[in-house]
């Protein structure tokens, strides 16, 4: 199999926008209701995604952005949807660019991980662990991701058991707590 020709893309730092992408989702609360524990009536978008894909085969890495907005749902931080990858050997490269908040990981044996994303951080994913990010900051929260073009995205399994953690926003700050689902 013949392997792309090189190319480059621009990232807009202060936006998160990759020029050219090929593929922009807009994730709003009623697309993602069932991942909070609250409800609310509104309709906010959650996040943004501008992805620069190539095609599934072997070796070839896709890169995006996600914009993840500022704010709560319930007592719950703005957070993606998250996923395992479908090909379960594949790893991904969490870049923050602007925000703050957290990377939390699960495996399907039940172990969790929290890593902290900023500007300037690089969240290494393993193989076998679920992903998703939450905004606990006042700002954006922009990352680049970079990950095999043919790992794919398991939602499915996300949506019917959860992450066994949640980012709770408390008093004196972000708390990870169990999620007691």
């Amino acid at each position: 199999m013949v392997s792309m020709d090189p190319f480059s893309i621009s990232l807009d730092y202060m936006k998160g926008i990759l020029d050219p992408h090929s593929k922009k989702i807009v994730r709003k609360y009623s697309d993602m209701k069932e991942f909070y524990q609250a409800s609310i009536q509104e309709d906010p978008t959650i996040y943004e995604v501008y992805a620069q894909e190539t095609p599934p085969n072997a070796g070839e890495l896709s890169m995006a952005t996600t914009i993840l907005h500022p704010g709560t749902i319930g007592n719950e931080y703005f957070m993606t949807k998250g996923h395992f990858h479908i090909k379960k050997e594949a790893s991904e490269v969490y870049i923050g660019i602007s925000g703050h908040g957290f990377i939390v990981m699960e495996r399907e044996d039940g172990k969790t991980a929290c890593e902290s994303v900023h500007p300037g951080t690089l969240v290494y994913v393993p193989p076998h662990w679920a992903h998703r990010a939450v905004n606990t900051g006042e700002e954006c929260l922009i990352f680049l991701a970079v990950y095999p073009s043919d790992a794919g995205h398991d939602y499915g399994s996300i949506e019917e058991k959860g992450f066994s953690l949640r980012v709770i926003k408390e008093a004196d700050g972000p708390a990870i707590r169990k999620n007691d689902r």
